[in-house]
């Protein structure tokens, strides 16, 4: 990988925590489970009115071989081999076949005037809670042709406008449920995003926090070690003197320090790339696929980012520096952890080279083995 490949996007976009896939299949599962639950539901609540009910069908043969195909159908969906595959594709199919089922048993059950007709509000409300708004126009425009079937079944036809006002009577609760089914599903769907990032992210800097990055390098070391080949750089970045600011201006002053120096790291580094806030002022990155010359170029980038990146303090504008650590793997460690201690204790090193260095600028050159950790 040549250096080149590191340059930083324009507008780095948020990195995605791959515990999220793992998240989704367990929701398409349940919602897939859900979909077979409301499938049997609909078959139990049409056996039970024809317990009840005691009219023939006009076609029993029909009606009892579309209840037996529709109860094939079920168990098939659930099938791992079953040859519709996704989430999304196998709602759409369910949805269609429990249209197309009531529709025959509404015919069979008193069409039009069927009480079952009602069961058309299943998918209806199926689709809209999973699908978006597309699919909920779709499932709608479906139904309602679906219901005309049935009305225009009956043979003798009323005239225009009444036939206008029955359709209008029974679709227009569908289309109300529908859209407010919709607008429902969006309102959940963007506070759990919400919440997905509130989780997932540091508060004030925005980038990962230090569990969510744990739990990603944990997956993305294992990918590597299972693959046998690839490697990454992990930096350890650490502000400079921060104490001595918040200090002198308050902690709103460091704070604004902080996140001066996460938005300089994010400006440093790739999309692909992931930063994360590890302490108070420490944080550290992640560079899949990066090799020890290209973890040292970025180091030194960050570097220069912070360091031109200016902030207002009393009335002046003010920099920060920092010192930065990088590791690689496999050449500093096996394992996520030695690797991270690697690029912890070169970050220290360059830590106490600069500070000697200050020092002897202004003629106080601290001992040899002088402890400057704080």
């Amino acid at each position: 990988m040549a250096a080149a490949d590191q340059a930083p996007a324009a507008d780095p976009e948020p990195p995605v925590d791959r515990r999220r896939g793992d998240s989704r299949r367990d929701e398409h599962a349940g919602m897939l489970r859900s979909l077979a639950q409301v499938d049997w539901l609909v078959l139990l609540v049409v056996v039970l009115y024809l317990v009840f009910d005691r009219r023939e069908p006009p076609s029993p043969l029909l009606l009892f071989t579309t209840m037996g195909a529709f109860a094939a159908f079920i168990v098939a969906l659930r099938w791992p081999r079953f040859p519709v595959k996704g989430m999304r594709p196998r709602i759409a199919l369910g949805a269609a076949t429990m249209v197309a089922f009531i529709t025959i048993v509404a015919s069979q059950t008193g069409g039009p005037d069927s009480p079952l007709v009602n069961l058309y509000l299943l998918p209806v409300v199926l689709v809209a809670m999973t699908l978006g708004r597309r699919g909920t126009v779709t499932v709608f425009l479906g139904v309602s042709l679906a219901y005309l079937s049935v009305l225009l079944g009956q043979g003798t036809l009323p005239n225009a406008p009444a036939l206008l006002v029955r359709a209008l009577g029974e679709l227009g609760p569908f289309a109300l449920v529908a859209y407010l089914t919709q607008a429902l599903a969006d309102s959940i769907m963007t506070a759990r995003r919400r919440i997905e990032e509130m989780a997932e992210r540091d508060g004030l800097t925005g980038v990962l926090n230090l569990r969510t990055f744990r739990i990603l390098m944990e997956r993305e070391h294992q990918i590597r070690v299972r693959a046998g080949r690839g490697g990454y750089g992990i930096l350890m970045v650490d502000m400079d003197q921060l104490k001595q600011l918040n200090d002198a201006w308050g902690h709103q002053t460091g704070n604004t320090a902080i996140t001066t120096v996460a938005a300089a790291i994010q400006r440093a580094i790739r999309s692909s790339d992931t930063a994360a806030r590890y302490g108070g002022d420490e944080f550290v990155i992640y560079l899949p696929d990066a090799t020890p010359d290209v973890a040292e170029t970025v180091a030194q980038r960050v570097r220069n980012n912070v360091y031109k990146s200016l902030f207002p303090v009393g009335g002046r504008l003010q920099r920060v520096t920092v010192s930065v650590g990088a590791a690689s793997y496999p050449r500093d460690g096996q394992t996520y952890e030695e690797v991270l201690a690697t690029a912890d204790g070169r970050m220290y090193r360059d830590k106490e080279l600069r500070r000697r260095s200050a020092a002897a600028k202004e003629g106080k050159l601290p001992a040899v083995g002088q402890n400057v950790r704080r």
